[in-house]
């Protein structure tokens, strides 16, 4: 399985530059980050696999998902021994090309993406993290380290959510700060953290989130993607960041590919019967595509 997936991806992988990009992303990171196009190598070390993005369905099908040709890879079906009727609700992937995955529960495992082999962590919803969303970023753009963000709490009912750092190792939370929404988040090589916030009230939006405070720093209003969110979840690839969404009284998950320069929609793709409610890509994935 996993020379097909190398097999897939090498083209992808052969047009891809791995350093940060020289775009401007609306603001400067206080923490280490920077925007200036340096030719930094975040993917130093990095497998293959952990250039890829993932994603887990409701049905614990973790994937993979091609970002050039549109398609999915199934690794296999999920068998993490969470509690009775629990599904995956967000997943990050590390440098290693793990997979974290939260389930409805609150209960948080470490996935090996090549065996699918699940093991429980000791998280235990502290500070009322009960679900959130979560992405890692470089403490540094083009760096080789990285911290966990993650933005939640006891439900997507709420209005507002904590933005905390996790320290996965210790998988203690420390605070950030707070955000309107309940968004998903990814990272990026070039130190950035980005959030997708849902909305049927709001017009919905891709914003670069500060991880010092957790205020923004630049938005992409998504006003086409309006609707009551039932499954979303995001990922950055290439330059361009990818929302997993279903809404209102769809079946399944589209795929919206929306420019990183200016928030515009590129494209959209079907899933068929896919309920998409987690994906995930380590600062490993190319910021930029030649």
């Amino acid at each position: 399985m996993r020379d097909m997936i190398r097999t897939t991806f090498i083209l992808v992988l052969a047009l891809a530059a791995c350093g940060p990009s020289g775009r401007d992303t609306g603001g400067d990171d206080t923490d280490g980050g920077n925007n200036s196009g340096d030719d930094g190598n975040s993917s130093a070390n990095c497998s293959e696999e952990a250039k890829l993005v993932y994603t887990v369905d409701q049905n614990n099908v973790l994937s993979t998902f091609n970002p050039i040709t549109k398609t999915f890879m199934d690794l296999g079906t999920l068998s993490c021994p969470a509690q009775f009727l629990a599904t995956p609700f967000s997943m990050g992937i590390d440098r290693n090309a793990g997979a974290w995955i939260l389930y409805s529960s609150g209960e948080l495992f470490n996935v090996d993406t090549e065996t699918l082999n699940c093991t429980k962590t000791a998280w235990a919803s502290p500070s009322g993290l009960m679900q959130f969303g979560m992405g890692f970023s470089t403490d540094t753009a083009g760096g080789t380290t990285d911290t966990l963000f993650i933005a939640g709490g006891v439900g997507p009912t709420q209005p507002t959510s904590s933005l905390n750092k996790l320290d996965t190792g210790s998988l203690a939370p420390s605070p950030v700060g707070t955000v309107t929404g309940w968004p998903e988040l990814t990272g990026t090589g070039n130190a950035e953290l980005w959030g997708f916030f849902p909305s049927a009230t709001t017009s919905p939006r891709v914003e670069k989130i500060e991880k010092t405070t957790g205020s923004a720093a630049q938005t992409f209003s998504l006003p086409t993607l309006g609707g009551e969110p039932t499954a979303w979840a995001f990922a950055f690839f290439g330059g361009d960041f990818f929302v997993f969404l279903m809404k209102d009284l769809e079946t399944s998950t589209t795929v919206y590919q929306v420019d990183g320069t200016n928030g515009s929609i590129k494209g959209m793709t079907a899933t068929g019967t896919r309920t998409i409610v987690g994906a995930g890509v380590s600062t490993c994935a190319p910021v930029v595509i030649l």
